[in-house]
């Protein structure tokens, strides 16, 4: 199912629809019943903006859920003063930060994922407690123990005890929760959300993709101009 709406509206009124089911929204950790308990997960692949936009929405309703952050990745400087800005204020608004950990850049992922996690905790003065996977194969798929004594949000408790339903591609990869026999019977959810799918215009995957494009090329025009005064001569035929 693609999404028609893209608007926070339409994620508000998806939040509206899992509150007045009655369902809890908990922290992976706080996982200890078979009904009435939602993990909301956002894995950040793009845009830690997005990120703070929707936490705020959800701190709105008491909503507490998890986001996810790429450490090494070409989208998104975590580091930056802007980026670090946002996060922090997703963390003060009460939801959890984590590391979003892409293991395909790597020779040694255990080594490369004890350098992210140690440079996390220490930008943000947090401690990780889980780690979701970039683009996971099917060894973490199937994988049940920790990685070097850290959790993953595919280990079987989470990924496959409890249903799992994702927004990945900007579909439903698993039906629309809302349409599923446990959601009626109101069994605990593990729910992906990316909030690029809900937050840019378009009224598909391929449009949304091309206005978010649009937006980072303006965006990187506005800072070569502020940071490069010839680029202020030519910016305007770019």
């Amino acid at each position: 199912m693609v999404f028609n709406d893209t608007d926070l509206h339409h994620y508000e009124d998806f939040l509206k629809t899992l509150l007045d089911k009655g369902y809890d929204f908990i922290k992976f950790q706080e996982l200890n019943k078979s009904h009435g308990q939602v993990i909301l997960r956002h894995d950040i692949d793009f845009d830690c903006h997005m990120a703070l936009q929707m936490a705020e929405l959800e701190h709105q309703y008491n909503i507490q859920s998890t986001y996810f952050f790429l450490v090494c990745n070409d989208s998104y400087n975590i580091s930056s003063p802007n980026n670090q800005k946002y996060i922090n204020k997703i963390k003060a608004l009460g939801h959890e930060i984590n590391v979003h950990f892409d293991p395909s850049i790597y020779q040694d992922i255990e080594a490369g994922l004890t350098r992210e996690v140690q440079y996390f905790e220490m930008l943000f003065e947090t401690k990780v407690n889980i780690i979701s996977l970039h683009r996971p194969e099917d060894l973490f798929l199937n994988n049940d123990n920790s990685i070097n004594g850290i959790e993953h949000t595919y280990q079987g408790k989470y990924f496959k005890h409890i249903k799992y339903f994702a927004d990945s591609r900007g579909v439903w990869r698993y039906g629309h929760p809302f349409n599923s026999e446990v959601f009626k019977e109101g069994r605990s959810l593990h729910l992906l959300i990316h909030p690029i799918w809900w937050q840019i215009k378009g009224a598909d995957t391929s449009q949304k993709l091309m206005q978010y494009y649009q937006k980072r090329v303006n965006e990187l025009k506005e800072h070569m101009a502020a940071n490069c005064i010839p680029f202020q001569k030519i910016i305007d035929h770019v």
